[in-house]
């Protein structure tokens, strides 16, 4: 069957490999040049570079009008981006020894090739088995990708909203785009193709970071195997590992061989009782019930429910209001594999890759051990910037991690931070965002968001124990690192920088609570956050988390400004590589405590958004720390490790591991043999393509084939389709505009308010109950004057609107419009004329 599959969709694999691998051809001459500090000079950061670039020349010259949606102009911008990489190569003679660099790094560099060609087939053979498109918001996904790829223009129609263009950070769904259309796949393809790439690519750069700290490090003499073999170990903790919900919380759960207070004690969403003690106490049966502990048929379809039980992994964390009632909308926590076996292709996973590319150029920065020059500025400028484009959120978090770099950088070459310094270090931050911000200028002037500020978070702190069940493969691993940092550093520790930093953090977090919950109070008109008591006891009771935290703040700054030797005052005692990581470990710290004290205002008005964006970034840079820091302890014959220590880590690196890769094993195996019954009765063919599967019920190939249809007889994107509106997260509505990127006049209303923000009741009007009134309404009088107002050219009525609207509701298209792309009973009315729409 697997050979079958790659006779028939291989070749899509190879194409994608191949046109990524150009893309860094591209780019590499850049690389070669801006990112020459880092051992392989970028080599294994070009693929990410290689798109980001292409992609943006493509975007900005589309949007201004010189370029088309076309292969060609993809082609063109490619070219752009190589001579301009080789114009800047050639700018000034290169003093490297190729041919002595190659064979320093030959192994290195062909490991991580290999890496990449496996982990891309691997993944898109799991997609392969489970080609799932239509699952929670996947359908959102396809119709971006889909939109860009059937827009003339740029910015691309949003295809849930004819007339607009889309009003979200669209970069990652225009990546996805430009390989489907000029691979010359469909948009279900391309689905599934850029998720494998995103799983290779997001390992790759994971690698590729860590292979150039480890290479730093040490001589480039030296064999090169700990490199690769940290790099690799970087590319599991990144992109493969689990957290601990499988193991400690899961498999407990679902077998029932732990007691409720034990479930009670993680008090993790849906997992702190037993289901059977949830029915009971919704029938009025006592709460002393006894449960049956005896094991079921674990993980299973049949098993109450709980198929996708990996998806609870996301949802480990678990506000309850002060009176211990857990609230309506709760937390996100995903990490980066839950969303690989989720296949959601959301902004978050489309950035990865580009997100590792500026760690990696901040790693530049510091290494360099010179101001950058203004070739390296835009270059930054222009990365970070996209991924404001990619995922607004990382694009401030990454800014600030250059930013910290600088100042790293100067830290070191004088052992302390002069006024100068700090004057220095503000001019390179505003230099990028400025940068940033002109280069996505024609992004930024039409983008909307729901956000609407900051606002304090008084009563919802993470207990550390969840805190633990999400990161405690990293929290095992760098609370040992970071002791024998401690040891290292022995008397050059500034414990008293350290302590202060911490409490000067802790006291400017509540400082801004308050003043934001005055300004919420009298100004938002939000309610007051509770009694102070209660507050307190609060923060008391969750105040381990806190703590934890703060403590890291104080290893890492005071490991970092170390006291001064009389044997050498101006240099710091750790290597930049040590400085780096330790830069990662703090910037980790920091994206895991906000959250407990402030979140970002939007229409979900609770910190779900600011729990997800900060902790899936935190997953990220814990994750190369955490990677390094087992490299550090156990391998690094130049750093004094205590023998203590290398035991230590050794045995907590092998239980992280352990635990963490419960989740992965099961949920792969779960997600591709498990649900599609391939382990039973199931022998469909392997494929890619979801997009006939996308629509679920009894008719659903008749809807399809009707749309597939459509979609071949229209040409470019000129037109508007109605078709039934009925919520969100449903396949069943939006089939149209998600599936071939033709405009339809409305669908997925709830999603459409988050993208808007305060334009959406202004743009969307009457729209919603218009359409509901198209077909319900007998009189078509009624009907042809939306059909005109809207200017209508295809209505589709097909299983979702015969069951919304009855068969009868079809008579009066019937009557006066004729019919295209009939299949079964769904079909599309063509709406010829504004004559005929009026019935004249």
């Amino acid at each position: 069957m697997i050979f079958d599959w790659l006779a028939r969709e291989g070749g899509f694999v190879l194409t994608w490999w191949l046109m990524v691998s150009l893309a860094g051809v591209a780019a590499l001459p850049l690389c070669w040049r801006l990112l020459g500090a880092l051992p392989d000079r970028g080599w294994l950061l070009a693929r990410a570079a290689g798109l980001l670039l292409v992609g943006f020349v493509f975007w900005l010259l589309g949007s201004f009008g010189f370029l088309q949606n076309t292969p060609g102009s993809v082609v063109l911008a490619w070219l752009i981006v190589a001579a301009i990489g080789i114009a800047v190569y050639f700018t000034r003679r290169d003093a490297v020894d190729v041919r002595a660099w190659w064979r320093a790094h030959r192994v290195g560099i062909i490991a991580g090739e290999v890496l990449f060609v496996v982990l891309l087939f691997a993944w898109a053979l799991v997609r392969a088995h489970n080609s799932d498109t239509f699952t929670t918001e996947k359908p959102m996904d396809l119709m971006f990708m889909s939109s860009i790829m059937r827009s003339d223009t740029f910015p691309p129609n949003d295809a849930w909203m004819s007339g607009y263009a889309i009003s979200y950070y669209y970069f990652g769904y225009f990546i996805a785009a430009m390989l489907g259309t000029i691979s010359g796949v469909s948009s279900t393809l391309t689905y599934s193709l850029m998720i494998a790439l995103l799983f290779a690519l997001t390992a790759l750069g994971a690698y590729g970071v860590v292979y150039n700290l480890v290479r730093y490090r040490v001589s480039e003499t030296q064999h090169p195997l700990p490199a690769i073999a940290t790099g690799l170990l970087a590319a599991v903790f990144v992109v493969l590992l689990g957290n601990f919900q499988a193991a400690l919380i899961e498999i407990p759960f679902q077998t029932r061989t732990v007691s409720e207070s034990y479930l009670a004690f993680w008090d993790s969403q849906e997992r702190d009782e037993y289901p059977e003690r949830t029915a009971a106490r919704q029938n009025g049966v006592a709460d002393d019930t006894p449960v049956t502990l005896t094991p079921n048929d674990m993980f299973s379809p049949n098993n109450a429910g709980l198929y996708w039980w990996w998806f609870r992994a996301s949802r480990v964390i678990q506000d309850r209001d002060l009176a211990g009632n857990a609230i309506g909308i709760q937390p996100i926590d995903e990490f980066p594999q839950f969303s690989f076996i989720l296949a959601d292709s959301h902004p978050h996973v489309m950035a990865l890759p580009f997100v590792i590319l500026c760690i990696g150029l901040a790693l530049n920065l510091l290494l360099r051990e010179r101001q950058p020059n203004r070739g390296e500025i835009v270059f930054y400028a222009l990365c970070l910037g996209g991924l404001i484009f990619l995922n607004t959120w990382d694009g401030p978090i990454y800014m600030a991690l250059l930013v910290g770099a600088e100042a790293l950088r100067r830290l070191r070459a004088r052992g302390r931070l002069t006024w100068d310094d700090w004057a220095g270090v503000l001019v390179l931050g505003v230099q990028i965002v400025l940068l940033a911000v002109l280069f996505y200028l024609p992004f930024l002037v039409g983008f909307r968001s729901q956000a609407g500020g900051i606002l304090p978070n008084w009563v919802h702190p993470t207990l550390f124990r969840q805190y633990f069940i999400m990161f405690g493969p990293f929290l095992l691993i760098l609370v040992l690192y970071l002791a024998v940092e401690v040891w290292r550093a022995r008397g050059r520790m500034n414990w008293r920088v350290g302590f202060w930093s911490a409490i000067g953090t802790l006291l400017g977090l509540v400082i801004m609570m308050l003043l934001l919950t005055v300004l919420a109070v009298g100004v938002l008109n939000a309610p007051a956050p509770g009694g102070i008591g209660d507050i307190v006891l609060r923060r008391l009771s969750h105040g381990v988390t806190t703590v934890v935290l703060l403590l890291g703040i104080v290893v890492v700054v005071g490991r970092l400004f170390a006291r001064p030797s009389s044997e050498s005052a101006d240099v710091p005692p750790y290597s930049p590589a040590t400085a780096f990581v330790l830069l990662l470990v703090g910037v980790g710290v920091a994206l895991t405590l906000v959250p407990d004290y402030l979140y970002l205002r939007d229409v979900f008005g609770v910190r779900i958004n600011t729990v997800f964006k900060f902790y899936y970034q935190a997953w990220v840079v814990l994750g190369l720390a955490s990677a390094f820091a087992v490299y550090s302890v156990l391998l690094d014959r130049q750093a004094r490790t205590p023998a203590l220590g290398r035991a230590a880590l050794a045995i907590t690196t092998l239980v992280a591991l352990t635990l963490g890769l419960v989740y992965p094993v099961m949920g792969i195996y779960n997600r591709t043999l498990q649900e599609t019954g391939r382990l039973t009765a199931n022998t469909s063919p392997l494929t890619m393509d979801g997009g006939p599967e996308f629509i679920t019920g009894d008719l659903a190939d008749n809807d399809y084939q009707a749309i597939m249809c459509l979609s071949q007889i229209v040409q470019g994107d000129e037109v508007v389709i109605v078709e039934a509106v009925q919520g969100t997260y449903n396949p069943n509505v939006g089939r149209v505009g998600a599936l071939t990127g033709l405009p339809v006049l409305f669908n997925w209303p709830g999603h459409q308010r988050q993208w808007r923000g305060d334009t959406f009741v202004q743009a969307v009007g009457t729209r919603e109950s218009d359409i509901d009134t198209l077909y319900r309404s007998p009189v078509w009088d009624t009907t042809a004057l939306l059909l005109d107002r809207y200017q209508i050219d295809y209505v589709f009525f097909g299983s979702s609107e015969r069951r919304l609207y009855g068969s009868a509701a079809e008579v009066k298209f019937a009557d006066h419009l004729a019919s295209t792309c009939a299949f079964g009973d769904s079909r599309f009315y063509i709406v010829a004329n504004v004559d005929v729409a009026l019935g004249n």
